[in-house]
């Protein structure tokens, strides 16, 4: 009994069922919502043409308002980026990833 209660306060122990199991559904979950360059670079272009649709049958107004809204999460997320560590085009780059990269899971 004092064996088990030893090894599991060592730090070098391996970790548990339960912890493997955490971490492989933490690794397939990462690997799922990974998004890229080119993921964002399609949200953007698909972001621009149905702002350009609206804003051709409905006139300006909205996509003015979503293209703001657009431009606001950019500038949050730069925000985070950049108070997380990130810097120059990388922190850029990251932002802009998380403002256009949700058409990567179209």
């Amino acid at each position: 009994m004092e064996r088990d209660v030893e090894r599991e306060r060592k730090t070098d122990a391996a970790p548990n069922v339960y912890e493997r199991v955490l971490a492989e559904d933490r690794r397939v979950m990462r690997q799922m919502l990974r998004t890229s360059r080119g993921g964002a670079h399609f949200g953007l272009v698909l972001t621009a043409l149905t702002l350009g649709a609206f804003g051709y049958f409905e006139g300006p107004r909205w996509p003015l308002i979503i293209g703001g809204v657009f431009a606001v999460w950019f500038v949050l997320a730069l925000a985070v980026v950049r108070d997380r560590g990130g810097r120059g085009w990388k922190a850029i780059e990251r932002a802009y990833i998380a403002t256009f990269g949700w058409a990567e899971w179209l």
